[in-house]
């Protein structure tokens, strides 16, 4: 009910303000003729002082001064953009990237513990949108998901969302493009630093928040040479408290209603994330034809990840009767919601993780005009790294004896607070009955199993030469500017890793003390890898517990490999390499009149995929080769000197991911199937079309509306087929016949929708009201989108050709039907303060598979599953202390929004994760 009544209240408001705040007296207002740009810049108040004289206010606005910059770019454009620009000084209001586009129109952010992570762009899969550094593609580190909280907004002048696409533009892409533009020393007249330094507060377990960021550039050589330094960190340390109820199991044949889940489990998580960057830039101007740079950007992503997880698994005890899991089911003694589950095995793990992710671009460039063309290069390097270490991941479970097992009553019917207690379990007979209450889980017994270290992650690399040259022409009397270009990138992605694990007889041999909990209690070596810290979370766990220590616990790890007690496991089956080598050109031409222009072309790639890999039958390597052609077009018209409408048609293709072309196949001669990656899968296609009217209002002010449609075709799914080919065939042994699972083309589908965007300031109206000034510093700024897309999930078929997994329709995994934007800001005598709200509806988050049971289609297990309605509301306010120094407050997730994830219907939740909200305090600095 919550979220109905926030989504009607998002949707009366959205309507409302737009309605009420400005439309009245625009008319008025364009009168005035002062330009966006003027209307951003410092302002200038009189007042009267006591004795008469009149005192000059001047304050800074820096929401307006950034929005007044992007609609500039986003005018000027010949495609459908969103644009999000630095203030004056240099600032971008968030963090990071991916909590800057989220402000945007179009834009619906996909958080990772609360923070903002990908992008899911007007409704599509995060695949589909890429990723640039001032027009050159980068491949992210997690290959072609593109992940934006790794980038620091420090590193940006600008961030520009091209929703269409244009032949001079890499086609690679379903969505959009993300293009980051970086700063340059050029873009101030001489010596220039400005920075931040703020400390913060993370309510939930008060860990401590730290953002700081420093730009310094100057122009030497009467101007020609400039020189840009930045750097950035941000650390944050929290905890969040996780609860996960699933798989639920494939209905019974005799209950096929009856949907329970297998197990329970508590994720309690302390968290270390840091994130920084440093970029150098330099530019030369030889002379007013010929400019040379070289720029180096490299970002640093760790998140270090402490993990005390408990997973009761309710399948592995039994009802009062003694009956096991599933004949319980049958007799209809386990209740979905609530009740009790007799001698429950508990699984527990201790993990220390940690993944870091690293991006290095570097790109030497030059911009000259000769002979009529204006003539671009870019020569770029690029690596990624995406690690995975896991420096030590214990796992205990509990012992086979019934009594030695807990009795688990659970109480799911509050789906946002799965309540669970423990109790010891009386065993009398085959009857089972609850005993004692257990307060602390570490008064139930737990054997150790085993320990592992692991070891490594993905690198790509790439290398990218880009050349653009255009001029401009008379035709007919019409100017016109050609433009045509070529582009070669040779990338490379690995992905290796080595691990070990150490066993609890391998222990026992080596003489090392066991860490385990036993009837007697918890020996020396358990009580040595915990802490005596309390619990830093806020859920109702219903037991204590320890946390345990990561200094302890990876020594423990480090010394049982390092003495050669941990065995060193076959890793070798994991390893893949895949290449990937593209030759594009493009040409095309914008034809400008009088009332506007019409930009046309087409663009050519050849794409050449190299796979190699360590398989079952010895190294395997493949190569396939494709050619794609996008022609687009767009119609810019200037219906007057404010309003502006733009048509365009585009046609592009989102590549499969590295890991999905990967040819590394494993096999089972008795159940004769093949898993494993794909090398057949080809690109996800579409062909869309834009409407997009904008008013740029005068002396200030916007308004957007737009509408898109995009007919898809061969979008991927995990689908299974015979295997066709011969590559495995050894022994003697045909395995080309094989039932073959992996990631296939064959869903078709379309994605449609419409965008709303409105932003002004009181201004005028105070003005023409005759209202005291003071109000007029209020504003709003309002963007909705409406989605609705369909594809079809191809059938999965048996070894025999028997359907087991019918065709069905799906929404596209990112679609929330609708995603709202509302900021409302006051900015007025230095004073700049923002509350922003974003909200979007329930999306799909990953596609299951579904059975036929008793006449029924149901769920095999999970099914399809989702992300809950999301929403944040955010406030930060800013002071102009001085002309070089900024005061300023961030607080984020101001409502304690948790994360919410279910299968297949909102009746069976399978994780609520909370994160509490967040404070920091700073201030800016330019000089």
């Amino acid at each position: 009910m919550s979220s109905i009544l926030s989504r009607a209240a998002m949707r009366a408001f959205f309507f409302a303000s737009v309605s009420s705040l400005g439309f009245s007296a625009l008319a008025q207002e364009a009168a005035e003729q002062q330009t966006p740009v003027d209307a951003a810049g410092p302002q200038t108040v009189p007042s009267a002082s006591a004795e008469g004289d009149v005192i000059q206010i001047t304050g800074r606005r820096p929401l307006a001064e950034s929005e007044a910059a992007a609609l500039e770019i986003q005018r000027a454009s010949d495609n459908v953009v969103s644009v999000l620009s630095a203030d004056a000084i240099g600032n971008l209001p968030d963090q990071n990237i991916a909590f800057a586009v989220g402000r945007l129109p179009g834009v619906g952010i996909q958080r990772d513990q609360g923070q903002a992570r990908y992008v899911n762009l007007r409704g599509t899969p995060i695949r589909w949108t890429t990723l640039s550094f001032d027009g050159v593609s980068v491949v992210s580190p997690e290959g072609r998901n593109s992940r934006f909280d790794n980038i620091p907004s420090a590193l940006a002048k600008q961030v520009i969302v091209n929703k269409a696409i244009t032949p001079d533009m890499p086609g690679d892409t379903v969505a959009g493009n993300i293009d980051i533009i970086t700063r340059s020393a050029f873009d101030n007249p001489g010596l220039d630093i400005n920075g931040k330094v703020g400390l913060g507060l993370v309510s939930f377990g008060g860990g401590e928040e730290v953002d700081s960021s420093i730009v310094a550039s100057n122009r030497f050589l009467d101007g020609r040479l400039g020189v840009l330094l930045q750097a950035s960190y941000y650390r944050r340390n929290m905890v969040t408290d996780n609860q996960e109820t699933d798989p639920y199991l494939v209905p019974r044949t005799a209950r096929p209603n009856d949907r329970v889940p297998r197990e329970t489990e508590h994720k309690l998580y302390r968290l270390t994330r840091e994130n920084q960057s440093l970029s150098f830039r330099t530019d030369y101007q030889i002379d007013s034809a010929n400019e040379l740079f070289f720029s180096s950007i490299w970002t640093n992503y760790t998140d270090e990840e402490l993990r005390n997880n408990y997973i009761f698994r309710f399948d592995q005890g039994t009802d009062a009767a003694g009956r096991n899991y599933n004949s319980a089911r049958d007799a209809g003694t386990i209740d979905p919601v609530q009740g009790v589950i007799y001698g429950a095995r508990i699984n527990m793990n201790t993990n220390s993780l940690e993944s870091e992710e690293d991006i290095y671009t570097s790109t030497l460039g030059g911009n000259h005009f000769w002979s009529g063309w204006d003539m671009k290069w870019r020569a770029n390097y690029t690596y990624t790294a995406d690690g995975r270490d896991a420096p030590a991941a214990p796992n205990w479970q509990s012992p086979s004896s019934a009594a030695d097992r807990p009795t688990l009553s659970y109480d799911f019917r509050d789906n946002e607070n799965h309540q669970i207690r423990l109790f010891r379990t009386a065993v009398n007979g085959s009857s089972r009955a609850a005993g004692t209450r257990v307060n602390a889980i570490e008064d139930l017994p737990v054997t150790f199993v085993n320990i592992s270290k692991q070891v490594g992650g993905d690198e790509t690399q790439a290398y990218t030469l880009k050349v653009d040259a255009e001029r401009e022409l008379d035709f007919a009397g019409m100017p016109v500017k050609l433009k045509t270009g070529a582009l070669w990138t040779d990338r490379t992605k690995k992905s290796d890793d080595t691990s070990w694990t150490a066993t609890r007889n391998q222990l026992v041999a080596a003489g090392i003390e066991v860490p385990e909990i036993t009837a007697t209690g918890s020996t020396g070596a358990y009580d040595q890898l915990f802490l005596n810290k309390p619990y830093l979370g806020r859920y109702g766990l219903g037991y204590s517990f320890r946390y345990h220590s990561k200094s302890a616990l990876e020594k423990f790890a480090n010394d049982l490999v390092l003495s050669g007690v941990a065995t060193r496991n076959d890793t070798s089956g994991n390893f893949w390499k895949v290449g990937e080598q593209i030759l594009g050109g493009y040409g095309m031409a914008k034809v400008d009149f009088d009332w506007g222009n019409i930009v046309g072309g087409v663009r050519v790639e050849n794409i050449t995929n190299t796979g190699f890999s360590n398989s079952s039958v010895g190294f395997i390597t493949v190569e396939n080769e494709d050619t794609l052609v996008y022609p687009s077009a767009h119609i810019n018209w200037d219906i007057n000197n404010e309003m502006k409408l733009r048509i365009g048609a585009t046609s592009t293709a989102s590549r499969p991911d590295f890991s999905v072309l990967r040819p590394n196949l494993t096999f089972n001669d008795t159940a004769q199937t093949v898993s494993g990656g794909n090398p057949e899968a080809t690109p996800e296609k579409q062909i869309g079309l834009d409407a997009y009217f904008e008013w740029y209002m005068e002396p200030e002010g916007f308004f957007s509306a737009g509408v898109f449609y995009k007919d898809i075709t061969d979008v991927l799914f995990t689908q299974a087929d015979d295997f066709g080919l011969d590559i495995l065939n050894t022994g003697g042994i045909d395995r080309s016949g094989y039932l073959f699972t992996t990631t296939r083309n064959g869903g078709d589908g379309y994605l449609q929708g419409f965008e709303m965007f409105f932003s002004k300031t009181a201004q005028s109206f105070v003005d023409n009201a005759g209202l005291p000034d003071w109000l007029g510093g209020f504003g709003l700024r309002a963007s909705a989108t409406w989605v609705d897309s369909e594809v079809t999930v191809p059938a999965v078929l048996n070894a025999s050709g028997v359907v087991v997994n019918p065709e069905r329709k799906i929404t596209l995994p990112g679609t929330s039907d609708e995603v709202y934007n509302l900021q409302l800001t006051y900015e007025k005598y230095g004073l700049s303060m923002r509350l922003a709200y974003q909200f979007r509806t329930a999306w799909l988050n990953g596609v299951g598979s579904y059975v036929i049971v008793g006449g029924q289609l149901v769920p095999n297990g999970n099914g399809d599953n989702y992300w809950d309605d999301d929403g944040e509301l955010d406030f930060s306010i800013r002071y102009q202390v001085s002309d070089n120094i900024e005061w300023f407050f961030d607080a984020v997730n101001l409502t304690n929004q948790n994360a919410i994830r279910y299968a297949d219907s909102k009746n069976f939740p399978i994780e609520d994760e909370t994160f509490g909200e967040r404070y920091i305090m700073g201030v800016r600095f330019n000089f």
